[in-house]
């Protein structure tokens, strides 16, 4: 459930990437969503007017796929999936087709690091905030 939460993106990216227009946001991403926002570095650096499409989102599989672009990226096409591991556990992953042209090496590599320290936030999130009713942080935002 927590990775439909636009506040759930914002937390595992926070420190490297921002996404203004998903600043406050609380209801969950819906199939068929499309949004452009400025894609910021480090919260600082402007990078790119950056587009992400939501083209599917099976609660059954747990798998959200996305398509997106911006800049030099031409194509970022990413599927997220969460599947049960035991008894309060669950495995998460990141599966990520990227084109940026000659570019593409160099934006992998990026993305490889993103991704590791996104894993990281994502297992800290878990621990510190998720709850059966949502992400702490979600339900403190909609009280508020």
């Amino acid at each position: 459930e927590a990775l439909r939460h636009p506040a759930s993106f914002l937390y595992v990216a926070r420190g490297i990437l921002g996404l203004p227009a998903l600043a406050g946001r609380t209801d969950p991403m819906r199939e068929g969503e499309r949004g452009r926002s400025l894609l910021l570095l480090f919260h600082v650096v402007p990078f790119a007017r950056y587009t992400i499409h939501v083209v599917e989102l099976d609660a059954s599989t747990r798998t959200i796929r996305t398509r997106e672009h911006g800049g030099i990226i031409k194509s970022w096409k990413h599927t997220l999936h969460a599947e049960p591991a035991g008894e309060g556990r669950c495995r998460y992953s990141d599966t990520v087709e990227i084109d940026a042209g000659v570019f593409t090496p160099i934006i992998a590599v990026v993305g490889i690091g993103i991704y590791r320290y996104r894993h990281l936030r994502w297992r800290r999130l878990v621990r510190k905030h998720l709850m059966a009713e949502g992400p702490r942080y979600a339900v403190n935002a909609e009280a508020a």
